[in-house]
């Protein structure tokens, strides 16, 4: 279908895990659950804001995407663009709050900072997600753990694809998805033609149709979610975020334990290769003392 006809995801209402695993993550098809996740203490007692992790975690030094004034924004949102001026820096989590309150037009965003090694007593503030229950949910030197993210309303992450099933979950704000089924990622989202490998080159705001026309015929699922909503997102299928607020969210990657013996051993291979270049990275980069290399995003 033409890649500017949007198909809507799914929305249901507390399903039952059986049916979610059943008709949607044996599948491998997207959908949107509401009324799960509302009991959390994030979204009640301890409702997360800005002004929450400002009084308890504000002087915590945190790791930030950064983009200056007129780097990104609309008309600036391609992935070339994003390689282009994307930097790292080292701040506490008060002065990216700052930021976002009061400097809008700097893109300044907390992006995938791993949970696990997250704010002390932070975790007391969530609940179980039912959905992942009996899954595995955290490999040492894989993609799979869980991820918290804060930044300004206006950011979006090029199309791209991660390796394991995804929930993105929506505390604050709300964010719009752009989602491609994972049979499309090589010819019709040109991934693995552009110098991030998991990445497309088409800028999904702005398609050059010259350039890559079999873009034109994708199938384009498209959906917003909102705070205490989660979407889950199937493994391998392209995807573009963009917050439409200030936006805090998680994302939970997870896998089951058959599609962990199914996919053992490409997984080894790939995490032989994350260690490589992460060793590579650190001698380049010793003496220099630099951030961290590009995190894969939501």
């Amino acid at each position: 279908m033409p890649y500017d006809e949007y198909l809507e995801v799914e929305t249901l209402d507390r399903p039952s895990a059986k049916h979610f695993r059943s008709h949607y993550l044996s599948k491998q098809i997207p959908v949107k659950i509401s009324g799960v996740i509302d009991y959390w203490p994030a979204f009640k007692e301890k409702q997360w804001s800005l002004d929450y992790f400002e009084e308890r975690y504000g002087q915590e030094v945190i790791g930030i995407e950064k983009f200056e004034p007129g780097e990104r924004g609309d008309g600036r949102n391609s992935p070339q663009d994003y390689v282009k001026f994307l930097k790292f820096q080292d701040m506490k989590l008060v002065d990216l709050i700052q930021v976002l309150k009061h400097e809008p037009n700097r893109m300044y965003y907390m992006a995938q900072h791993p949970f696990r090694k997250c704010f002390r007593r932070l975790r007391e503030d969530i609940g179980d997600n039912p959905y992942l229950k009996g899954c595995i949910q955290y490999i040492p030197g894989a993609h799979m753990d869980t991820y918290l993210w804060i930044g300004p309303k206006g950011t979006l992450t090029p199309i791209h694809q991660d390796p394991m099933p995804n929930f993105l979950i929506q505390v604050m704000g709300r964010k719009l998805v752009h989602l491609f089924p994972a049979d499309q990622a090589e010819k019709n989202l040109y991934i693995g033609q552009f110098e991030r490998p998991s990445f497309s080159p088409v800028d999904v705001e702005n398609p050059d149709l010259e350039r890559y026309p079999l873009y034109r015929d994708c199938t384009h699922y498209k959906t917003i979610i909102n705070p205490g909503e989660m979407l889950h997102i199937p493994r391998n299928w392209g995807h573009a975020v963009k917050s439409l607020d200030v936006s805090i969210s998680l994302s939970s990657f997870f896998i089951t334990y058959g599609l962990l013996f199914k996919l053992l051993p490409e997984y080894v291979t790939v995490v032989m290769s994350q260690a490589r270049k992460s060793w590579r990275w650190e001698q380049a980069n010793e003496r220099a003392r630099v951030n961290p290399p590009p995190r894969s995003t939501n």
